[in-house]
Order: C-alpha cells, then structure tokens, then sequence
C-alpha cells in the first residue's frame, strides 16, 4: 500500500515540471519586486536620519521599483493571455497604479498620501508574492499520464 507522500511526492515534481516560461518569468519579477520595495522605506529611514544621500538613493530606487511594477504588469498580461489566469493581472493592475500615483505623490512632496500609499503598495506586494508562490500559475486541465489533456469520449454511430 502507497502512502500519502508517496503519492504527493511526483505529483508535485510533475506540476513543477509543467510550470510555463511565463509564470517562471512572472515569479521572478514578483521575487524582484518585493526585494527593491523593501528597500524604499530604509532609503527614506537614511534620508530622514539626517544623510541626504538617502533622499537620491530612495528616487533612484523609486525608478526601480516602478520599473519593475510595469514589468511584472506586462508578464502578467503574458500570462492572462496564455494561461487563461486573470488574477496576476488584475492584482498587477492595481499595484501598477498604487506605485504610480505613489511615484507622483513623492515627487510633489505629498507625504500625507506618499506615505501610506507606501505602505499599502508593500503589503499589497507581499501579498501578491505569497499568492504567486503559493498558487499554481498555469491551465488546471487534468493531464493524463502522457501530458496531454484527456479528450472526451463519444459514441459512434453504427447505422451504415
């Protein structure tokens, strides 16, 4: 008798097998993402400490950031387009513009809406990350021992 690992264990090396480019790709930026957002608030902790580098650190690391916010938004296009999975998309969307308009409240010195907008991007982005390493991104057809979806079966008719 199998046990529950045994089963488990090649399904999961399968799905890791089957992951598209673009999800691989999608992943990635989202990894990316994450690592550059987290270093806006210490870029504007140095500024705020009294070192002015930190202020052209944390511009420079806001061109990062949102660069990489229109990246992800284009891989995740890829992947609505190409796996049927609109949810990176839609949730790409919105982080796109959070960041967008977070970039031009910064850069107008609005703090009263750069600032939480700041916060709400990075928890939105940590969110983000954990669902796309969490969730599997690709097409949820079953798959038969093959690799192919199974088609269905039809009766012929036998009237000749």
């Amino acid at each position: 008798m199998a046990t529950a690992a045994e089963h488990i264990g090649p399904a999961r090396t399968d799905a890791a097998h089957r992951m598209s480019p673009a999800a691989r790709v999608l992943r990635s930026i989202v990894s990316a993402h994450v690592v550059a957002i987290f270093g806006q608030p210490v870029f504007a902790g140095i500024y705020l400490s009294g070192d002015f580098d930190g202020l052209r650190w944390h511009q420079v690391g806001a061109n990062i950031v949102t660069s990489l916010g229109y990246l992800q938004l284009i891989a995740a296009i890829v992947v609505w387009a190409r796996l049927r999975q609109a949810w990176p998309c839609l949730s790409t969307l919105a982080l796109a513009a959070a960041e967008t308009v977070q970039y031009f409240a910064g850069m107008d010195g609005a703090l009263w809406l750069h600032l939480p907008l700041g916060v709400l991007t990075i928890a939105g982005l940590v969110v983000q990350f954990i669902a796309v390493w969490s969730r599997p991104i690709g097409p949820a057809a079953p798959v038969t021992s093959i690799g192919l979806a199974a088609p269905a079966m039809r009766e012929e008719d036998d009237s000749e």
